[in-house]
């Protein structure tokens, strides 16, 4: 007898372990496309057309949300579309000189002809808190001449084998220490940097800060998105020879992942309903907060090296706040209106948005970033107005005017989002970015934060959607071998 219990206790335990093992080993049997993409943003996007345009039609697209473009994303607000997330064409050649390569969402953009503002930095006024124009005091040269110095003080660092620094340590280094009691200096800190990094110099890795590679590579002009179709209408456009019912599946929200080396097959909530679609390949366009918020479940658990190279990177918050007021009384004919003050995070920058549309809504734009932002989503809205009230009248005093409305967009509680776009930290390197990108099994990993020159960028989300698209064709044609060092050519 108990040799009998002894058996069939073995046979449970054997049982139990084939379970497992079948699911953390999906079968290829059932394969609904060769290639699952788990996003529909740039990256996901632009890798469909790429496979596609490669004669791979077998694909399917998996999006969490009613529509496509992930961090492109416009609502309606003040009787328009505004854009919450991505907003400009960021590295644009207006002067047809051949040192600059092409962005390709200029090309897009003049195919559809989607409508944009050119960004005109120099329309810009500034104010102290006591509402005195300062934009002839700002210490622009000196701003310049440190930023200048970076490039060289990188190239010095690594030659002497020195070990990585933040972007604030660096310019430190350059006497630019903006302070409370300097609040024209604070002003051109947070315009110089956080601006574009939605992040302080304090929490950036010089050696992986993507500097003026865009200005660089592509052109200094930007170009504010104001089409009415939204600037996600680009990933419309591009995805036209393949986005239908059958290929694009919405409302589809990928709770785990199964991955090997024969097969990908990802379970999702769709419409309400629990299903499971298997590939002979799968393609993560989460961004980095979804990864680090591990709300995804993987099996079998990524390894190490991967988390790691994921930990490796913060998802600050870019913020934009829409504001209507019942009239205007700011100065519409500006681009910029920014602030002086000693706390560089407080309301720093105001766009007029009333003459960017047809209806000229009394619309103001402010930009935050850093703890200011993420108080800013957590906070009830009647501070925030409080706070804006605050801002605005130690520029223009006692004013009459109300705000009829307010739309704070929440991206760091969104599920799939978890923040704006990535940064690296310091420590970050090229073989970062790359184990980043490199696949597990047959799941490659893709996104702006995969482009080591562009990440942040919709620019760099598209890159780095072709980019893994090769990699799987190549991985096909029996080509691609993942390397533990970084010397596989990126395309950004």
């Amino acid at each position: 007898m108990p040799k009998k219990k002894s058996t069939r206790l073995v046979v449970a335990v054997m049982v139990i372990l084939l379970a497992s093992l079948s699911r953390a080993q999906p079968t290829c049997r059932d394969e609904d496309a060769q290639v699952l993409i788990l996003g529909a943003g740039a990256s996901g996007i632009a890798a469909a057309r790429e496979l596609h345009d490669n004669g791979l039609t077998d694909f399917l697209i998996l999006e969490g949300r009613p529509e496509i473009g992930g961090r492109m994303r416009a609502v309606d607000f003040a009787g328009v579309k505004v854009e919450v997330g991505a907003n400009w064409i960021t590295g644009v050649d207006l002067t047809n000189s051949s040192k600059f390569r092409t962005n390709p969402l200029w090309v897009l953009k003049q195919e559809t002809n989607l409508s944009t503002i050119h960004s005109d930095y120099g329309s810009t006024v500034v104010y102290d808190v006591h509402g005195k124009n300062v934009t002839a005091h700002l210490p622009h040269k000196k701003v310049e001449h440190v930023y200048g110095q970076l490039a060289n003080l990188i190239k010095k660092m690594k030659a002497a084998g020195d070990k990585d620094v933040t972007v604030r340590e660096a310019l430190t280094k350059f006497h630019w220490t903006p302070s409370p009691a300097h609040p024209l200096e604070n002003y051109l800190d947070w315009y110089s940097f956080d601006y574009n990094e939605a992040t302080p110099p304090d929490n950036v890795s010089l050696f992986a800060w993507r500097a003026d590679n865009t200005d660089v590579d592509f052109g200094t002009s930007d170009f504010f998105v104001t089409d009415q179709r939204g600037f996600a209408y680009l990933l419309e456009y591009l995805g036209e020879p393949f986005l239908n019912a059958k290929v694009l599946h919405t409302d589809a929200t990928v709770t785990s992942i199964e991955y090997s080396d024969q097969c990908v097959c990802a379970y999702v909530m769709e419409q309400g309903n629990s299903k499971r679609y298997c590939g002979k390949y799968g393609i993560v366009t989460f961004s980095i907060g979804v990864l680090q918020s591990k709300t995804v479940n993987f099996s079998p658990k990524l390894p190490e090296w991967k988390v790691e190279a994921i930990n490796k990177y913060e998802l600050p918050l870019f913020l934009k706040v829409f504001i209507l007021f019942n009239e205007t009384f700011w100065d519409d004919n500006v681009q910029y209106l920014g602030r002086a003050v000693s706390n560089r995070e407080n309301y720093t920058l105001f766009l007029p948005m009333g003459q960017l549309f047809e209806s000229r809504p009394h619309l103001l734009l402010a930009i935050l970033t850093g703890n200011t932002a993420r108080q800013t989503t957590a906070q009830d809205t009647e501070i925030t107005k409080l706070h804006i009230y605050q801002a605005l009248r130690s520029i223009y005093g006692n004013f009459r005017a109300e705000i009829v409305d307010i739309l704070v967009p929440d991206w760091e509680s969104n599920e799939f989002y978890h923040g704006s776009y990535s940064d690296p930290k310091v420590g970050v390197t090229t073989e970062t970015y790359t184990k980043l990108a490199d696949p597990v099994g047959n799941l490659f990993f893709t996104g702006e934060a995969t482009s080591e020159h562009y990440y942040g960028y919709v620019h760099g989300a598209y890159f780095a959607g072709i980019h893994t698209a090769n990699m799987i064709l190549e991985h096909m044609e029996g080509i691609w071998k993942q390397r533990t060092n970084a010397t596989r050519e990126r395309p950004g």
